[in-house]
Formats: C-alpha cells, sequence, structure tokens
C-alpha cells in the first residue's frame, strides 16, 4: 500500500561556505530547520563536494573533504565568480559549475526525507547574500530538473528573507519597526524595517547600513571580549537610537560566544531581542508558504532592491464584468516575475499598463500601440503578451499575435517593448478606448465541428462570432449534446451549458437560445446583438420553402454542391407545386441560378445550362444572363449563345467584350496545370450565394479546356 506523500514548502538558504534547509510544519504552523545527521542544531551544511573519479561517486557537505585519498577531487567555492568563471578547475580537471551546484542541491535536499520520509518539495525557495542573473537562471532550470512545478521555485535576497521572517511573526513582535544586526566575515551591517500602516497591505521599507567601519570581519576573531563588547554598544546607541523598534534580531558567527554583555542589555531595553544562525532559510520557507497558500502580498508589500516597487496590471472584460488582472504586484522578486496572459482586443489597438505605486498613492497610464496589425473584424485578433524583468524597474514586454482559432490563423507578428515602470512618464492626455476580452483558460485547445460548414471553433468567444457570421445556417440542431459537452467539459462552461439546455428544453426558439448565449459570452455590444436579433426575426418570418432554399443556399456556400443540388431540387418541386404562389418571380429565378451554381461546380455544363436559361427567364438578372454566355461558350453551344443575345438588350460592344473575355481566358487556361488549380481554389473561396462573383465568371470559360486537357 502507498504512502500518502507530503507536500512540502521549503526556503534554502544558499551561500558559498555553508547552506541550511528549512521546511514549513504545517501542523505546527512554524519552520523546521533541517539538521546534520546525528547533531542536533547544527544546521549548517558545508557547500562543497568529492568527486571519485574512478566510479563518479559523489560526496557533499560534511563527508566531503580533500582527505578522502588520491581518488577523489575536493569541490569547493564554485558559487565564487559564478557568472564570470562558469568553469572550476580542480585536480587536473575541469568542472561546470553549474553542474556543481544541481550535484550540490540535489543531495542536500535528500536531508529532508529524515524529516519527512514520505515528502515531496512542492514549493522551493532559494535565498543568498547576492545573486548574479545567470545564477538565478541556473536556478530556475535546476528546479525543473528536480521536478517542481514551473512557477513554484521562487528567488529572492537576504532581504527579502529576513522581510518575510520578522512579518510572519507574531505581531507582537512587529508592531512597531524591526531591526537586524548580521556580523560575519564581510564585517557588521544592518537592516532596518520602516513599516508603514498608512497603507493597506503595509508597505515594509527597508534600509541598509554597512557598519564595517565599526566592527570588521577580522575583529570577531582577533578583538577580546570587552572590546567587541564596547563597540557594538557605540553601534546601538548610534544606530537604534530613540527609533520606536519592537524586535531585533542578531544573526552571523560573529555573534557566536558570550562577549555580549552590556550591549546586549541596552538592546533589549523596550525591545525583544533574538539571536540565531537560520534565519534566512526560515524567511525564505516562509516565503514558499504564502506563495503556496497564495497568501503573500496580502498582509505586507515589501519593497526592498531587487523587489518591483509598483503594481502593473490590465483591466479587462470577462462576460459582463471588468476586473483587473495583475501583470506583476509590488514588492515581488523582479527575478521572479514571468507573467503571460491573453485576450482579444476589441475597439481598439492599444494595450494599457496600468501602474499603482503605493508608496505615492498614486496610479499612472502607460499606453502601448500595437502597430500594423492584422487586418481582420473587430475582436477576432487575440494577443498573447508576456512579461518578464531584467531589474526590479526595467521590464522586456512581447506580445505576439495567435490569431483567432481557424477563423483567422495566427501570423508570425510580434511586438518587443523595453520599460522603465517606474520613471515613465504618465500618459496624462491618453483616453482608453475599446476594451480587453480576457481569454478564458481551458486544459487543451479541443475544437467543436460544424458538420455543416467544416469550421472548427475552439472558443466561446469564437462560437459567438462563427454564429453572428453564420446566422442563416443555425438552428436548435446545431445545439445537440456533442455541443453541450464540448461546452460543458472543454471549455469548462457548465453555467453556459446548463441555462442552454433548460432554454431548448422547455421550448425556447433559437432566437431565445442565441440571445441567450450572446447575453452570458458579452463578445457582441448590445446595437450588434439588436441587429442580430432583427436578422433572425426576418428569418422566422420565412415560409417553408424560403427556409428550405436558406438551407441549400448554406449548403453551396460552404462547397457542400450534392447537397445543395438536392436541397435545391426539393425547393423548385416546392415552387412548382405547393407554394407556387408563396414566391416570387426573382425567387424563383435566384434558386435556378444557385442550382446552376453547383452543377457548374460539379461540370455538369449542361444542367448547369439549361438553369441558368430558366433563372434569366425570370429574374432578368445580369449575372444568370452571363452565367448562361459563358457556359454556352463552355459548351460549344452557339445556338444557346446567340439566343440569349438575341433575347436581351445587349448592344455590340457589350456581346464584342463577352467573347474577348473568353479568348483571353481559353488562351490563358493553356498555363501551368498547378497554377490552374490554385486558380480554380482561389475562385472557389470567393463564395456568393446569389451568383458567381467577377473574378469567378472570367475564369469559367477555359475551365472546360483545362479540364479536358
Amino acid at each position: 500500500m502507498s504512502e500518502t506523500v507530503t507536500k512540502l514548502w521549503t526556503g534554502y538558504d544558499l551561500g558559498n561556505a555553508y547552506s541550511q534547509i528549512s521546511c514549513y510544519n504545517e501542523r505546527r504552523k512554524e519552520t523546521d530547520s533541517i539538521c546534520l545527521p546525528g547533531k542536533k542544531n547544527a544546521y549548517e551544511i558545508p557547500t562543497c563536494l568529492s568527486y571519485n573519479i574512478k566510479d563518479g561517486s559523489w560526496r557533499y557537505g560534511e563527508d566531503a573533504s580533500p582527505g578522502l585519498g588520491e581518488d577523489w577531487i575536493f569541490l569547493k567555492d564554485f558559487l565564487t565568480d559564478y557568472e564570470k568563471e562558469p568553469q572550476l578547475l580542480a585536480g587536473g580537471q575541469s568542472f561546470e559549475k553549474k553542474e556543481l551546484l544541481f550535484e550540490f542541491v540535489s543531495r542536500s535536499l535528500e536531508l529532508i526525507l529524515r524529516y519527512y520520509p514520505h515528502g515531496k518539495v512542492e514549493w522551493l525557495t532559494f535565498t543568498a547574500r547576492h545573486f548574479s542573473k545567470k545564477l538565478i537562471f541556473d536556478l530556475l532550470e535546476l528546479g525543473t530538473r528536480l521536478g517542481i512545478s514551473p512557477g513554484c521555485l521562487k528567488i529572492q535576497g537576504h532581504v527579502a528573507s529576513y522581510e518575510s521572517y520578522a512579518l510572519c511573526q507574531p505581531k507582537e513582535l512587529w508592531s512597531h519597526d524591526v531591526g537586524l544586526f548580521e556580523y560575519d566575515d564581510n564585517g557588521l551591517s544592518y537592516c532596518h524595517l520602516s513599516i508603514s500602516r498608512r497603507h493597506s497591505p503595509m508597505v515594509v521599507t527597508p534600509t541598509v547600513l554597512d557598519l564595517s567601519a565599526y566592527l570588521s570581519g577580522e575583529d570577531y576573531k582577533n578583538l577580546s571580549a570587552p572590546e567587541l563588547d564596547r563597540r557594538f554598544l557605540d553601534v546601538i546607541k548610534e544606530v537604534l537610537g530613540k527609533r520606536n523598534i519592537s524586535t531585533v534580531y542578531l544573526v552571523g558567527k560573529g555573534f557566536e560566544g558570550d562577549w555580549m554583555n552590556v550591549s546586549l542589555k541596552t538592546m533589549c531595553s523596550n525591545r525583544k531581542g533574538f539571536i540565531g544562525q537560520n534565519l534566512f532559510s526560515k524567511g525564505a520557507c516562509y516565503n514558499s508558504m504564502m506563495e503556496a497558500t497564495q497568501t503573500k502580498n496580502q498582509t505586507f508589500i515589501g519593497m526592498c532592491d531587487e523587489m518591483v516597487p509598483v503594481t502593473v496590471y490590465l483591466s479587462v472584460s470577462r462576460g459582463k464584468e471588468t476586473f483587473h488582472v495583475d501583470l506583476v504586484k509590488a514588492g515581488s522578486d523582479w527575478y521572479n516575475v514571468r507573467e503571460s496572459v491573453e485576450f482579444i482586443l476589441d475597439g481598439t489597438d492599444t494595450v494599457v499598463f496600468h501602474v499603482r505605486d503605493f508608496s505615492a498613492n498614486r496610479e499612472r497610464l502607460i499606453p502601448l500601440k500595437l502597430e500594423n496589425l492584422p487586418q481582420r473584424p473587430d475582436r477576432t485578433t487575440r494577443i498573447r503578451l508576456h512579461l518578464e524583468f531584467e531589474d526590479a524597474h526595467i521590464c522586456q514586454v512581447i506580445m505576439e499575435d495567435r490569431g483567432f482559432g481557424s477563423l483567422y490563423p495566427a501570423t508570425d507578428k510580434t511586438w518587443k517593448m523595453r520599460l522603465n515602470v517606474v520613471e515613465y512618464e504618465d500618459a496624462r492626455d491618453f483616453k482608453p478606448q475599446g476594451r480587453l476580452i480576457l481569454n478564458r483558460d481551458v486544459a487543451e485547445a479541443v475544437p467543436y465541428y460544424f458538420n455543416v460548414s467544416g469550421m472548427k471553433v475552439y472558443s466561446v468567444e469564437e462560437l459567438c462570432y462563427y454564429i453572428y457570421e453564420n446566422i442563416y445556417a443555425v438552428n436548435l440542431g446545431t445545439f445537440g449534446e456533442d455541443f453541450f459537452y464540448w461546452l460543458e467539459t472543454k471549455m469548462n462552461e457548465p453555467v453556459l451549458s446548463k441555462g442552454m439546455k433548460n432554454l431548448i428544453k422547455a421550448g425556447g426558439t433559437i432566437k431565445e437560445v442565441v440571445r441567450y448565449l450572446m447575453n452570458f459570452v458579452d463578445y457582441y455590444h448590445q446595437d450588434e446583438l439588436k441587429s442580430l436579433i432583427g436578422v433572425m426575426d426576418e428569418i422566422s418570418r420565412q415560409n417553408p420553402t424560403e427556409s428550405r432554399k436558406l438551407a441549400a443556399d448554406n449548403y453551396m456556400r460552404y462547397c457542400r454542391y450534392m447537397e445543395a443540388v438536392r436541397s435545391y431540387c426539393d425547393v423548385i418541386y416546392d415552387m412548382e407545386h405547393e407554394a407556387a404562389d408563396d414566391v416570387t418571380r426573382d425567387f424563383k429565378g435566384n434558386t435556378w441560378h444557385n442550382l446552376g451554381v453547383c452543377y457548374t461546380r460539379l461540370m455538369n455544363f449542361k444542367s448547369a445550362r439549361d438553369c441558368f436559361k430558366k433563372a434569366w427567364r425570370l429574374n432578368q438578372n445580369e449575372e444568370s444572363l452571363k452565367s448562361l454566355l459563358w457556359v454556352s461558350k463552355l459548351l460549344g453551344d452557339e445556338t444557346s449563345f446567340f439566343d440569349a443575345v438575341e433575347n436581351s438588350s445587349m448592344d455590340e460592344e457589350e456581346i464584342q467584350t463577352v467573347v474577348d473575355e473568353f479568348d483571353h481566358v481559353q488562351a490563358d487556361s493553356k498555363t501551368d496545370k498547378n497554377d490552374k488549380m490554385k486558380a480554380v481554389r482561389e475562385m472557389f473561396n470567393e463564395q456568393s450565394s446569389q451568383g458567381f462573383k467577377a473574378k469567378r465568371d472570367s475564369y469559367l470559360a477555359g475551365l472546360k479546356d483545362w479540364y479536358r486537357s
């Protein structure tokens, strides 16, 4: 029987000499520091490795040492000059520092299994004094290799981890400001957290002071205890002074030993004081906890140098709701920001960044105009926006055209912009227009297929567009069980699906069902919806013969000519028998004309000629006459050609134009067959329910000769 896996929220303090690991104990609501085997309170793991040149095995931490023997290569300091020198030379071999980092981190994380035998790291936050860009990117890659889900690995500096630790303590410990002294080989430093409660959430601003002039990295090793105590006392009086501080933390090897006497008493006067060596790993662990529980930035917003000081958001719409989508929240570590969002442009070619400065309590607008957008109808351009930062102020914005499903395929059009979101001047005179329709999140892009048209739609917005543009082809039969299964399970729209089903079960009309769908999705504006309803009202007033012709027109529109021929024949039977008095001569003529178009596309030119003859006699339409002339020429039927000319009002010049066009296209039809096939395809793409368009008409004359060649 398998054991239940414990999902762990972990913090990792990565140091060049020593590293530390902490895990969040959800039951006790606090962090556990991971100790070395058999050593209680020994949290520091030596950041080193040993490599066996014979069998390729590794040792890490205390098990790695220079004295293992001649078969072992001792490796340390692989975080020093990480960006400048990506390789480490040792034992006559060259090692990639990135690979050494992976070996050390992956092996040291196995220590967690001593505390949580069935644990798996779900969220991991790395912290360090400083991070180079290469180290950041390598740690992100390392997370993937460790099996950590994208977005679940975070990186922050010591100051940010200190903020997370301090403000995850009981509130009485940060009822006022908080201070931290750090003393190690780099000397003494102080970080003051100023907590502004005038904002919601609270704004925490750190101030870092270099105090190595008072106590250097060598002093704690060489000076006497009384001298260290005296110097630190001077620092406390100078730095803390009359500041209203609730708690002071002491970290670093320099504070080990019993040399603090007078200084410690002064520091703890009306303040809490704590000393320890694992504050940063615990702070990183608290950060993982807040990320996992989505509580980060709800209580406080940190404002250290590595954190983005502003919130950047988009104003978007979904359905009838308008809301904000945060691209980055104030207090986010810049190297953790990798945000993507998709939306549809509605009545605008500009994406507007709203930048909110919490400390100044003001908001600015940054309009980003998308030049040379693909030429499409409104609301048929989906944009994918991706945002990353290269430091706390400067971001890279990439927007790419994602098209509109199979209706309007994506192009390779991309817009790249580099912005300073802190110093960008407010576009005060800019007035936003239109809206951004937020793309609905679905697990996978599964299309719905419309049998009549052969079209696929991949979203509810595309569904609305298809119905609006093809309303003549839509009826209650369009919404079958397959449709509702797709809508509910693939589009994750159970409420919409249920509402449409209930309407149909209650005897609702197609107009009521479509109106419910359109209002729910809110893809079209009300004036457009009103126009659509008007068209549906006209359709509903049609007699049965007109409705059947409409179905036939849709078959022809989507190049389903055999179905169209059968449907037009049914309509003609009705016209000549049951509904002779219910339709006009134009209606009858147009029906015969469209049947002729279908026969022409099926290469049945004789039947097409007969249809066009009847069409022209009934509707006296120029389209029908011209189609009759061309098909007659295709057949070499001079009698039908001249009978039509004689019975028309065409003059000699118009007749000569028709003949010249025929001769020209006939000569052109001798060209390469691949070109002709392309021309056929382009011609058939120009669909018309009322007859041939000009390009189609001029081409038909040469079609027969090419087909026979």
